[in-house]
């Protein structure tokens, strides 16, 4: 039974102390996943599931499982919605770009569910950004996110030294869940070449009270700061430095550094640094219909690399664009 206690209260401590958001290699396909200002920048709708191992090397190694979707709407006198997209349907498509120059309102959600050993944690979160022309070609974003989430033990993962511990029952077996309402906030600046932004999710910093049973950890506060910059290399080949800082009180600077390499805007090549000692090697492709797929590797080199040196990361994504209207084309041109 003391061992029992002994990893519960090191995994809560350990909320306080370290990074508690999951980190994803392939967020810079879609910044969305850690802000809520960075969707609809593109004037299309996107849609995404996202798979993460970690620890494969380990029994009850970390899991996550997130779905996302965002998209722009019309609200009042505002011109900008969903745009046309891959009308012909292509393979290998190349991306959506940007778009400034006008208001834009944007709703998404997000739903999770991470776990490592016996914890688990589910959420769902809902946003609504605005995005407004600074200048004639660069855009401001400001978002916002509520949602729901729900921290718990599964009790059938427990394995117990004595089958009828009573100590256990009274501590954990009758207060194995929590419920939280928590926010996010963040910003975003972008034009067709540069994007950069900043945001904080666990705005409440919720204490972590197990049906009355109060705990010294809490969900601490994240901040984000991203930022990537396409420079074209020749009319089939671009290359972005990218980079992304994660700050969280009481736990050490985490930082991802790397260059992305595009193939006419519809394959790339990843290659990133993370703090930690650790590289990303991360390489994906637009595909037909709208849908692309990303899948990222990442080696740990320092002193855990028997278990981290296993982290896959899978990803696929769908751009809808509006349908076109071929009757009322034609008619407006024959006017």
């Amino acid at each position: 039974m003391k061992g029992i206690i002994l990893i519960t209260f090191l995994f809560l401590g350990s909320l306080t102390f370290a990074q508690q958001e999951s980190q994803f290699s392939n967020a810079f396909n879609n910044p969305y996943l850690f802000n809520p200002a960075a969707g609809g920048m593109t004037s299309v709708m996107q849609f995404e599931f996202t798979s993460r191992s970690q620890w494969m090397g380990y029994n009850g190694g970390p899991r996550t499982f997130v779905a996302t979707g965002n998209s722009p709407i019309k609200i009042g006198s505002s011109k900008q919605a969903v745009s046309s997209f891959n009308e012909g349907d292509e393979t290998f498509f190349k991306n959506p770009e940007k778009t400034t120059g006008s208001v834009k309102h944007i709703v998404g959600g997000k739903m999770s569910h991470e776990g490592i050993g016996p914890f688990i944690r589910t959420a769902v979160n809902g946003s609504y950004s605005i995005h407004v022309p600074f200048s004639k070609t660069v855009n401001v974003g400001l978002g916002i996110g509520i949602g729901w989430s729900n921290f718990g033990i599964l009790q059938d993962r427990v394995i117990l030294y004595e089958s009828d511990d009573n100590a256990y029952e009274q501590f954990i077996g009758n207060s194995s869940s929590q419920n939280i309402l928590d926010a996010n906030a963040g910003l975003v600046f972008y034009n067709k070449s540069f994007v950069g932004g900043f945001s904080t999710s666990q705005v409440l910093n919720n204490n972590l009270v197990f049906d009355g049973t109060e705990t010294e950890s809490n969900l601490t506060r994240h901040f984000y700061f991203h930022g990537a910059y396409d420079f074209e290399a020749s009319s089939t080949f671009d290359v972005s430095p990218i980079a992304m800082i994660k700050l969280t009180q009481n736990s050490p600077f985490s930082g991802d550094f790397g260059l992305r390499f595009r193939y006419n805007k519809a394959s790339w090549l990843t290659l990133q640094y993370r703090t930690g000692n650790s590289m990303v090697f991360q390489i994906g492709s637009n595909l037909i219909k709208n849908l692309y797929v990303s899948y990222a590797y990442e080696h740990g080199f320092g002193p855990i690399r028997t278990t981290s040196n296993a982290t896959h990361e899978i990803q696929l994504g769908m751009y809808l664009g509006k349908n076109r209207n071929i009757k009322k084309e034609l008619k407006d041109e024959g006017n």
